[in-house]
């Protein structure tokens, strides 16, 4: 029993880790985890929700770097987004099917979320220096 309560703990603070480390997600967001009370499918949807905010940040970020990098640039940019994008669902993809639990579904998409929104700052930062 005490090695299940170990192993337990162990997995709550991962999730907890990638799926609300960030404080700057939206605003919607914290509120939706505030009221998801700890009911994994809540907090799921707090994470989809979510991700669908950054993934939308993310597009427009490129599109903007992309109207702004010299043509060299603009090709690397597109070969590293793919690679990039190959590797957040591989890497994610682990978290997902990691114990066979419920709590996969929160790694996951705690991973996805997480790594959406660093890209998109990346980006931003490209599409705001790029054109220099």
């Amino acid at each position: 029993m005490r090695r299940y309560l170990i192993t337990a703990s162990v997995l709550l603070s991962i999730s907890s880790s990638y799926a609300f480390a960030k404080d700057d997600y939206s605003a919607a967001y914290g509120t939706c985890v505030a009221k998801a009370e700890g009911i994994t499918s809540n907090l799921n949807d707090c994470n989809n929700e979510e991700l669908k905010k950054q993934d939308t940040r993310l597009n427009k970020a490129y599109k903007s770097a992309m109207a702004v990098l010299p043509a060299e640039q603009k090709t690397k940019l597109r070969d590293t987004q793919r690679l990039w994008i190959k590797y957040r669902d591989a890497d994610c993809g682990m978290y997902y099917g990691l114990t066979g639990g419920t709590m996969d579904m929160l790694n996951g998409a705690g991973c996805e979320l997480s790594m959406t929104q660093e890209r998109a700052d990346a980006l931003e930062w490209f599409a705001e220096n790029g054109g220099e």
